[in-house]
């Protein structure tokens, strides 16, 4: 794990300022595949047939369990991330998440959230993929919480598609399993050692078809997209209607 990350400081260090966009997403996805299977953690994606899980001009939204999240999503698509600030002063991990491009947002000061939406709606212009979790906090991954809709409005001020995915988390046998969650009191080297001492883990990812957007509002498009991940997480598959 300690050479992963200092090969992940060299290579933005010395490669991202040299290579293209997409050889730098091409670079993020393996490095985050790589991650995963450090920790013994098998990926698998379900998404709709036929769906480009890598075009660009795309807002995507879904529950928050743990730290291997934000690698799992980039393992498939190299997204930028809308995060907390506090994530920044990590050890090592908080220099990889800033150097990939993350936005950080002040979640006390409202007015940052006005800061934010514009950020995300000029790299949504772009043709990027953001990826933001609405809930504001992390769950234990049994259920899901509240979808704030503030910022679902970059999506809308972008024209931008607004992507649903639900993470579920499973042992060995195929059960929900509580390691990965980083909730309470945990401290982060706490989390790590609960993940290390799983034999194998299984995150499921499913990307569910963009929203319907016309006619909606960011609350409506925030309470599509808490729906689709709640009835997913209570072992439902669903797309939007």
């Amino acid at each position: 794990m300690g050479l992963h990350l200092l090969r992940g400081l060299g290579t933005l260090a010395f490669v991202f300022p040299r290579v293209a966009q997409r050889r730098r997403d091409g670079l993020i996805r393996a490095w985050g595949a790589k991650l995963l299977r450090i920790f013994a953690v098998r990926l698998v994606v379900d998404a709709p047939p036929g769906f480009d899980l890598r075009a660009g001009r795309r807002l995507l939204v879904g529950n928050h369990v743990s730290w291997l999240d934000i690698y799992a999503l980039q393992a498939v698509v190299a997204a930028r991330f809308v995060a907390k600030a506090e994530l920044a002063t990590w050890p090592v991990l908080g220099r990889l998440i800033r150097q990939s491009g993350t936005v950080f947002i002040e979640r006390a000061r409202r007015s940052d959230t006005r800061r934010i939406n514009h950020t995300i709606a000029a790299h949504l212009a772009a043709e990027e993929v953001i990826a933001v979790f609405p809930e504001g906090t992390t769950s234990d991954g049994r259920g899901v919480r509240k979808f704030h809709a503030n910022l679902f409005q970059a999506a809308i001020e972008a024209d931008a598609e607004v992507v649903p995915f639900c993470l579920r988390y499973l042992d060995a046998r195929g059960n929900y399993s509580a390691a990965p969650a980083y909730i309470d009191d945990l401290t982060f080297w706490q989390s790590i050692r609960r993940v290390l001492r799983e034999r194998r883990l299984t995150c499921e990812l499913t990307v569910f078809a963009p929203l319907e957007k016309a006619g909606r509002t960011r609350r409506e498009l925030a309470a599509a997209a808490e729906q689709m991940v709640a009835e997913r997480l209570r072992g439902h598959s669903r797309q939007d209607r």
